[in-house]
């Protein structure tokens, strides 16, 4: 990496301190305004492994409070957490994992943070640890205090979360969209398609006209579309109690089609051709089978994408990328988890 553009990085990461500041800043405002858990005196053991490191009871604890006090702001102090215990906790753990697990793989592929930069982040970028804009020590030793964490193990938590900060930032920028790949969302945003599609209930279908009738007609409708034969197909439909529907004039671009709830059917639309409108094959997503067809399709003028939505992509994508990055790390590293954590009282 060129010096300018290390200079850059490390502008830019400033400029995402706010970031940091809410990834970390939470966990110090959920302990300083509302106490700790009362059972953190069971803070001996891990609930976790990831290759070499363990994560201790004391951080699944903490966050599980954070990502309860998360819900609470969202919905209201008052809420209810007792049924869902058990999904918060297995959040709680899995997160725990995740940020560990690309800790480590950012320290494998050489991203890297420096004691200073972890002594600047507690200094400079933590509100909480400030009066007057000036850091104030006595601050950062009463939180320590209060959480029964050490020095070390404060700055190394500051470290794995500037690491993971600067990790999906190196993701975000490689997935930045380019000219032409603007050019053909603007296209696919200006094109739009009317899906006519028919789904059979496999089980409903079994129930109606027993086992064997079902699965022959099941067999028949597949035929009958590999030979494009729209009569036979509609003969089938009907035997089948299936009919059809339409999604309506819809954008390439959009995330789903009205009214088909398939993953597998919304992907094997883009396989549908004006000039063979019928799809030639049974879409088949467990006991839901779709027959497909090319309803409609027209070119509207081209509409530049706002600002936000173009965010959004690229954050998916970046989202996606950091995901893929982290699950092969995952796939090479030895994790453990104790699921009778979930249990704790």
């Amino acid at each position: 990496m060129s010096d300018s553009m290390a200079d850059k990085m490390k502008r830019k990461l400033s400029a995402k301190s706010v970031t940091a500041i809410i990834l970390f800043g939470a966990i110090i405002m959920v302990f300083v305004f509302f106490g700790l858990p009362s059972h953190m005196g069971a803070s001996v053991g891990s609930v976790a492994r990831v290759n070499n490191t363990l994560i201790s009871v004391a951080d699944f604890q903490q966050e599980e409070n954070r990502i309860q006090q998360y819900y609470q702001n969202l919905f209201g102090s008052q809420m209810d957490f007792s049924s869902q215990r058990q999904l918060l906790r297995q959040q709680a753990l899995e997160n725990l994992v995740r940020m560990e697990l690309v800790s480590q793989g950012a320290q494998k592929d050489g991203i890297m943070t420096t004691d200073a930069e972890v002594r600047d982040f507690i200094v400079k970028d933590i509100p909480f640890f400030q009066q007057d804009g000036r850091f104030q020590r006595e601050f950062y030793n009463r939180y320590l205090e209060s959480t029964h964490m050490s020095p070390g193990k404060f700055e190394d938590k500051v470290r794995k979360d500037v690491a993971n900060v600067r990790t999906r930032y190196l993701f975000e920028l490689s997935s930045r969209i380019t000219d032409a790949e603007m050019n053909v969302l603007q296209k696919m945003r200006s094109a739009k398609m009317n899906v006519a599609f028919a789904k059979v209930d496999e089980e409903a279908a079994t129930k109606a006209l027993g086992k064997e009738k079902a699965e022959a007609a099941i067999k028949a409708l597949d035929e009958a579309l590999n030979k494009g034969d729209e009569a036979a197909v509609n003969a089938q439909l009907k035997d089948l109690k299936a009919t059809w529907d339409e999604t309506g004039m819809t954008e390439l671009t959009a995330e789903n089609f009205p009214k088909i709830t398939s993953s597998v059917a919304q992907e094997a639309i883009f396989d549908l051709k004006k000039s063979e409108p019928l799809l030639k094959r049974l879409v088949r997503d467990g006991n839901s089978k779709y027959v497909l067809k090319l309803k409609d399709s027209k070119m509207e003028e081209a509409k530049p994408l706002e600002a936000m939505a173009v965010e959004m992509i690229q954050k998916r994508r970046g989202d996606g990328m950091v995901d893929a990055w982290m699950n092969f790390f995952r796939s090479k590293s030895h994790v453990t988890m104790n699921t009778d954590a979930l249990q704790l009282n």
